[in-house]
Order: structure tokens, then C-alpha cells, then sequence
């Protein structure tokens, strides 16, 4: 891996018209490079309410391969192609390194693959069963100047689509998709497949997985981090804590990212006329090690990641943390913080944080005069025993 850039901006203005622009050649259609006319927009409309309705109701799509319908895989161009490409852009940001070369798993039409080569990854390979979407991608990522690989890849029955170890390699919405639990012994082949890519990684590469925050799709990527973890397989983001998910051992206690989202105009119009609600970017995401590399040294410093917004509580305003000793959490009563732990205000589900001079009883941390709290690694940033290399930020 090299060192790493400055983070990348999503860069909306650039990327929209060449969606449309990938629409509009998908539907042999012809008009403005920059926004849709009124009936191309409506059916857009009614394409992406039909794919989110379906999400939300747990209506599986698995094996109908919703890329072959024109109507959804524009609608994935138009909205969920930007929401999955800002998700992996914020998480890409969170690796130690800038990955050079890039595997992409269930690719489609290759937002995350983008993300990768947005972050300087000179060689991605991305793969998936429809070669329309593929295609599709590399058109995408061809006019925005950035070179991309496309393979068609059957994963259960052809072989390993490209040679050699990768610093990355990424499944993004993919895992419900290959492995549905109604398939027998899906757990079995899902964790077969998954050490066949761990076994695929550099020395210092990655295995990054982005699924929903929905509760049975974040549980099942809670129960798959239990799962490597026990076989050793390290974490680097967002877990600092190493023994069994806290959040597993509670009903009803998902545990998942939330990101900022930058909402082009586009998509601001999709979400009115669509009366859909999504301020911000949430997903289920973990990066697994190399096996080989073991866990990232966070040294002596209790470190500890925001796994919630602030609640209202007796003991004043708190935030849940799972940090480097366990599950634990975090209030202050305190009116006006001094300097020194004036970031208590302003704390931020994902943050990696650290506390000085606090106390703490059980598993409660108390802010009170004198306490320090620090942000050790902010959201797409990496942990801070990580930042050895040059940054522009």
C-alpha cells in the first residue's frame, strides 16, 4: 500500500451528469446532459420508491438479478449508485494506507469500485454476474478519467477471476445476495468464501464488507465478526474492542455506521417526490486484517467508538461508547464545558475518542471539571496509531 492522500469529496457536481448522462444511453433516450425532464424523472421516481419499498418491507430481490431490469438498474444509477459510493468513499478513508490494487466483489455498475479509485487506487478490478452493470460502471468510471477493470464473475462456478494478492478487496450489498438464508447451510458456505478472500490479501491488505443497517442484515455482520474474530482474523475499523460484540449479547441492539450525506440536487428532488427519508448515510460496515497481521496496536490509551446519538438522561446528556475495555457509556451534567472537553458537545456517532481525568464507576463515565476528551481518529479517518504517513489534510 502507499501513502495515503488527502480524503476525497464526493465531487457531486461532476458525477451527476454522467449518471444521467449512463441513464439516458441505457434507456436510448436523448436530452439535457444535466438534469431529467419531467416524465424521465417521474419513472425514475416510481423505479427507485419500488426499490426501497422492497428493501424497507424485506422483500428479498436475491436471485432475480434486478440488474437485468432497465427501469431498477437506472434507479440504482440515479440514487442508490450515489448513496453506496459516498458510504464506501467515508469508509475507504478509514484503511491505514491507500490501497494500490483493488478487488471489487458484486460490484454492478461499480460505486464502490469508483470510491476506490477516487481514494488513488491504481489498479481495481471489478466483478459481478451481469455484465450490462458492469459495463455500465466502466463507462462511469471512464468518463470521470479514471481507468477500471470489469470481469463477469460466477464466484460458484468459475474460477478466481484475476491472479496475484490485493491490498483491497470489497463486497458491498453482496453477502444476502451470494449466501440468502434460505439457502442451506448458507452460513457455511458464506464463512468458506469469505477465508477464501482473506487468503487472497497482501500481508498489510484489507477484507471490507458494507451491508444495511437494518436489524437482520447488521446482525448478520455482527455475528460474522464474532465468527473471524474467533479464528483470529484482527479488525481495523470500527471495532477497537476484541472479545465477543456487546451488541449481540442485547435483543434489539443494532450497531452500525452513520455518515454525513451530501445531497446533490438530484437526489434532494428523488426524496421529495419519493417522500423518502434518509438525512444521513447509515450501513453495517467492518474491515477485517490480514489473519496474518494481527490486531492494530491502540497501545496503554482506552480508546472508545461512538455507537449512538446523545440521549437526554438523569445524569445529563450521553452518548453509548464500545471501546478498547468493553461496552460502556458516556454523560456529563456539566452546562458549559471548558476547552478541554468542549468535544463532549459536539461528539458524533462513529468518532474514535479518548478521555483524561474522568470518572468512572462500572461501566459509566462521568465528565465533570477537569476532564479532558479528546477525538483520537474523526469519521473515514483511521486510528490514530495509523497516521505514520504523510497527510495533506
Amino acid at each position: 500500500m502507499k501513502t495515503r492522500k488527502k480524503q476525497p469529496q464526493p465531487d457531486s457536481e461532476t458525477i451527476i451528469p454522467i449518471l444521467i448522462g449512463a441513464w439516458r444511453r441505457l434507456h436510448k433516450l436523448s436530452g439535457p446532459p444535466d438534469v431529467l425532464q419531467t416524465r424521465e424523472f417521474r419513472s425514475v421516481v416510481a423505479a427507485v420508491k419500488a426499490l426501497e419499498e422492497q428493501s424497507l418491507e424485506g422483500v428479498s430481490l436475491i436471485g432475480q438479478d434486478y440488474f437485468n431490469n432497465p427501469e431498477l438498474l437506472g434507479a440504482y444509477l440515479l440514487y442508490q449508485w450515489v448513496v453506496h459510493y459516498q458510504q464506501a468513499l467515508s469508509i475507504i478513508g478509514e484503511l491505514p494506507r491507500t490501497p494500490k490494487r483493488v478487488l471489487d466483489v458484486c460490484s454492478g455498475p461499480a460505486p464502490i469500485a469508483f470510491a476506490a479509485l477516487r481514494h488513488g487506487a491504481q489498479e481495481v478490478i471489478a466483478t459481478d454476474q451481469n455484465n450490462a452493470a458492469l459495463q455500465i460502471g466502466a463507462e462511469i468510471c471512464g468518463r470521470y478519467g479514471l481507468p477500471l477493470t470489469v470481469r463477469k464473475w460466477n464466484c460458484f462456478k468459475q474460477p478466481f477471476p484475476a491472479e496475484g494478492k490485493f491490498d483491497l478487496i470489497t463486497i458491498g450489498y453482496g453477502l444476502e445476495e451470494l449466501f440468502p438464508t434460505t439457502r442451506k447451510d448458507w452460513q457455511k458456505e458464506q464463512h468458506l468464501f469469505l477465508r477464501k478472500l482473506l487468503d487472497r490479501l497482501t500481508p498489510d491488505g484489507h477484507l471490507m464488507i458494507i451491508e444495511s443497517s437494518f436489524g437482520e442484515s447488521n446482525r448478520r455482520v455482527l455475528q460474522l465478526r464474532d465468527l473471524l474474530v474467533s479464528e483470529q482474523v484482527p479488525v481495523q475499523a470500527p471495532c477497537v474492542w476484541r472479545g465477543e460484540c456487546p451488541a449481540l449479547k442485547t435483543a434489539n441492539s443494532p450497531c452500525y455506521a452513520q455518515r454525513e450525506f451530501e445531497k446533490p440536487y438530484l437526489i434532494k428532488q428523488i426524496q421529495r417526490a419519493g417522500n423518502i427519508n434518509l438525512s444521513s448515510l447509515k450501513m453495517s460496515y467492518i474491515i477485517f486484517c490480514n489473519p496474518s497481521a494481527g490486531w492494530p496496536d491502540t497501545g496503554d490509551k482506552k480508546l472508545y467508538r461512538v455507537i449512538s446519538p446523545p440521549f437526554d438522561s438523569f445524569g445529563g446528556k450521553r452518548f453509548y461508547l464500545c471501546g478498547t475495555d468493553g461496552k460502556k457509556y458516556v454523560e456529563s451534567r456539566l452546562t458549559d464545558h471548558p476547552p478541554e472537553s468542549r468535544a463532549f458537545e459536539h461528539l458524533r456517532r462513529g468518532e474514535l475518542i479518548s478521555f483524561d481525568n474522568v470518572l468512572e464507576k462500572q461501566n459509566a463515565i462521568d465528565i465533570i471539571e477537569g476532564s479532558s476528551v479528546h477525538v483520537a481518529a474523526a469519521c473515514g479517518k483511521p486510528l490514530p496509531i495509523c497516521t505514520d504517513f504523510t497527510s495533506e489534510d
